[in-house]
């Protein structure tokens, strides 16, 4: 039987009020079901939760996100908030809830941009890839710049993901040539990718939108544009399969070639120890 998944993509502005984005996400997820591909995945976007105050893991945010996923019975990564730690320090996270509402997890992210709106956030340590059991399938996520860092998403692809999921909230001034790092992460993991982001002004710069789907074989599937956009997209699991089975193009079988690999790659999940790193810890010192 053929494996498709329907993904929904709610490409929102950001609003420091928490209450008014629960209210968008809400509003625009309930016209998504008039739609006759019915969405079974819903993504929202980088602070399209709360991106001000932090908050708490078991508060109020989280309980109605959790009752709007069961509501609909679908997976909701609704986007990222501020979570505190419990220390008086914060996360940039996403949360994950499952058609019943039950939170499945929390990914943290690992390389937060330390300026802005995430100055003095603390860095996540784990890898968050959730599974869907009714397609036999397992979806990676991560958040903005962990997509610069090739390590994350292959990690999450080793771990089984088939679909991996970049939550953002990029300025317009990144040019459009950056795209090129998501059809690379798409590529050399064989997985479907998809990137979120965010639309209009919040504080001093403006969002510039165009979230896409980018298939196993780096095609854009789907792009957005910089205006407010809700679609709902088929994605076809088993494409995933063919090309990991016989090679991108019918020619380029990556994570096979990885498997057949050598062990001992050269400083892979030691890279402190490379010259590269060295040399700039005795610069520092100096």
């Amino acid at each position: 039987m053929q494996r498709n998944l329907n993904v929904a993509i709610i490409q929102m502005p950001v609003s420091s009020d928490v209450r008014e984005n629960l209210d968008y996400l809400e509003s625009k997820l309930t016209n998504l079901f008039t739609d006759k591909r019915q969405p079974e995945l819903v993504v929202g976007v980088e602070f399209g939760i709360a991106p001000a105050q932090p908050e708490p893991a078991s508060g109020e945010t989280m309980e109605r996100l959790a009752a709007i996923a069961s509501k609909h019975s679908i997976y909701f990564i609704p986007g990222t908030m501020k979570l505190e730690d419990g220390k008086g320090g914060f996360y940039n996270s996403a949360p994950v809830f499952n058609p019943r509402g039950e939170l499945l997890g929390i990914y943290s992210k690992m390389v937060p941009w330390d300026t802005g709106l995430e100055k003095g956030t603390i860095p996540g340590t784990e890898y968050l890839v959730f599974e869907i059991p009714e397609k036999n399938t397992r979806i990676g996520v991560q958040i903005c710049f962990d997509a610069d860092f090739p390590e994350i998403s292959r990690t999450q692809t080793l771990l089984g993901a088939e679909i991996l999921i970049q939550l953002s909230m990029d300025p317009d001034s990144i040019p459009p040539r950056y795209n090129t790092v998501k059809a690379a992460r798409a590529i050399e993991n064989q997985v479907y990718y998809i990137y979120t982001n965010g639309v209009g002004d919040y504080e001093n710069f403006h969002l510039r939108g165009h979230s896409m789907v980018i298939n196993p074989e780096g095609d854009i599937v789907y792009e957005a544009g910089e205006v407010p956009t809700f679609p709902v997209l088929t994605l076809d699991l088993d494409m995933v399969k063919r090309c990991r089975e016989m090679g991108n193009w019918h020619q380029v079988s990556i994570l096979k070639a990885l498997e057949q690999y050598p062990p001992g790659q050269p400083f892979a999940g030691r890279e402190q120890e490379s010259p590269l790193f060295k040399k700039y810890l005795k610069q520092k010192t100096r």
